[in-house]
């Protein structure tokens, strides 16, 4: 499984870490930090959103604001753009209500699923795999992302979003 990873600042680049050293295959993107560890690690560099995007099933998003997460999900050359047909885009980013209504609908044309996770336990527990979240979304999409999940977190509470 292939997993493009968006957002490598202080949370989301201790989380690619964690998924890459469990044995994950990442294609990692960033629009402002450098990666260049994680591409020694063994990820491969994207150039865009959308290269992340079309290269991987699964889609991590990890952004600091609603903002960032249009642009880079809906925006010009944004995930999108690039997604494949069943693709899940977990977003780990705190985004107003809204925009998550705004995201679901743009990938359900797409025939793509969203789940929106919330996240705590700060950098340490980004670090030591030890974050908290809490998953909204379809549970068959949940239940295949888990997995992955549990690599980067010890408490995981799935709410059903019907």
């Amino acid at each position: 499984m292939i997993i493009g990873f968006i957002g490598l600042g202080i949370m989301g680049r201790p989380i690619a870490e964690n998924l890459i050293k469990a044995g994950y295959k990442l294609i990692v993107y960033d629009q402002f930090a450098k990666f260049d560890d994680l591409v020694s690690m063994g990820a491969e560099r994207a150039v865009s959103n959308k290269e992340a995007a079309s290269g991987s099933e699964i889609i991590i998003t990890v952004l600091p604001n609603s903002l960032q997460v249009k642009e880079t999900i809906l925006g010009i050359g944004g995930v999108v753009e690039g997604l494949k047909k069943g693709s899940i885009v977990i977003d780990m980013s705190s985004i107003a209500q809204d925009l998550s209504n705004e995201v679901i609908l743009a990938l359900k044309k797409k025939n793509a699923a969203f789940l929106d996770v919330q996240v705590s336990g700060g950098k340490a527990g980004a670090i030591h795999g030890t974050l908290s979240m809490f998953v909204k979304g379809d549970k068959n999409h949940y239940t295949k992302v888990r997995p992955i999940l549990e690599k980067t977190a010890s408490h995981i509470e799935f709410i059903d979003r019907k």
